[in-house]
């Protein structure tokens, strides 16, 4: 057995687990998502332009501590996103722009999220009791918690918005819709990716479906306004009933936030609600058969930690359309992407 720390940390294939292992509590890796998170919060890059900014004025405007400002300056300028001019100045860099809330390429929802790092704190009763932490730490389910804070809810509405244009806005090529009339988007937030969809393809139609209290901060925020003679908005509950005359279904990070009894009731409600000629298109990622890296396998963590919900592998959702119904027609990887669409429709092709 090997009794060398180091040279056992060495096995380990990727670099990100070995920068970990070496530096545990004082790693890049545990501190990172904290630091960027607080930056996210505070809106720190807002305040910079093409200048540089002194920290004393920038404390000023911020309302905050300028000795702790200009040490958490200093780390993430050490990272990239920023520069330490020197003489306790600092300016933005083109990394930076991702913590700026209208950046094109921001990612501040995102990174400021701390809510899941809460629920994490108590990750060990999960997997004591099989139930999500975050219902213990906040005292409901996650988007229960959501629909009961306008701040919230709307805090992950933009999340949502930011992920979608990271990580499947290629959705919008795909030859399905080359013969689809009329698209429903299950779930769809404030319809980013419907938008996108809608104007890569000027023949199509579009139904942004999702809760309540999200549809009305897509009316009086959302992106489809210049859409709006081609794309309607409906509110609902998937486990209930989903809106019919649209010949293809979409579900983008859907079914990932369900455990399998409640995400065959969405599937099997979309089966009921598609034309026989209709075809429901998933898109998530797939769990690797094997045990090979690949960020499906951290998702699942968080799924199980957060909402209640898993990463599955392409048979396992197999088995899911099978009992709601539907079967699966083709599978495509999304180029440069983790994600993959599923098609599945209610007749085996």
């Amino acid at each position: 057995m090997n009794t060398d720390r180091e040279s056992v940390i060495a096995t380990a294939t990727d670099p990100v687990v070995r920068d970990f292992l070496r530096m545990a509590d004082d790693s890049i890796v545990a501190v990172l998502p904290y630091a960027l998170s607080v930056a996210g919060h505070l809106a720190i890059a807002d305040e910079f332009t093409d200048s540089a900014r002194d920290v004393e004025h920038l404390a000023q405007s911020l309302g905050v501590a300028p000795g702790a400002l200009e040490r958490l300056l200093r780390t993430l300028a050490s990272c990239g996103f920023f520069t330490d001019e020197g003489e306790g100045r600092f300016s933005l860099t083109e990394l930076g722009r991702l913590l700026q809330t209208d950046s094109p390429v921001s990612m501040r929802a995102t990174l400021s999220n701390v809510e899941s790092y809460r629920a994490w704190l108590g990750a060990v009763d999960t997997i004591a009791t099989g139930r999500p932490a975050f219902e213990s730490e906040f005292g409901a389910g996650f988007f229960a918690h959501k629909d009961h804070n306008e701040q919230l809810g709307a805090m992950f509405d933009e999340r949502m918005r930011e992920r979608a244009s990271r990580l499947y806005s290629v959705l919008a090529t795909l030859p399905a819709w080359n013969d689809t009339h009329c698209v429903l988007d299950i779930g769809g937030g404030k319809g980013a990716v419907l938008t996108s969809i809608l104007t890569a393809n000027p023949h199509l139609s579009g139904v942004l479906f999702d809760r309540p209290s999200v549809v009305e901060r897509a009316e009086l925020s959302g992106k489809l306004a210049p859409l709006r003679d081609r794309c309607q908005v409906a509110a609902g509950d998937f486990f209930k009933e989903i809106p019919e005359g649209a010949d293809a279904h979409l579900m983008c990070s859907v079914l990932h936030d369900w455990e399998d009894d409640d995400a065959i009731t969405i599937l099997t409600r979309s089966s009921e609600s598609l034309p026989a000629d209709g075809r429901l298109l998933i898109c998530e990622m797939l769990l690797p058969d094997s045990s090979e890296p690949h960020p499906a396998w951290w998702s699942d963590l968080g799924m199980m930690v957060v909402l209640g919900g898993r990463e599955r592998t392409l048979d396992q959702y197999r088995s899911l359309l099978q009992r709601a119904g539907l079967h699966i027609s083709d599978v495509t990887p999304l180029p440069d992407s983790f994600f993959s669409v599923i098609e599945a429709r209610t007749s085996p092709v």
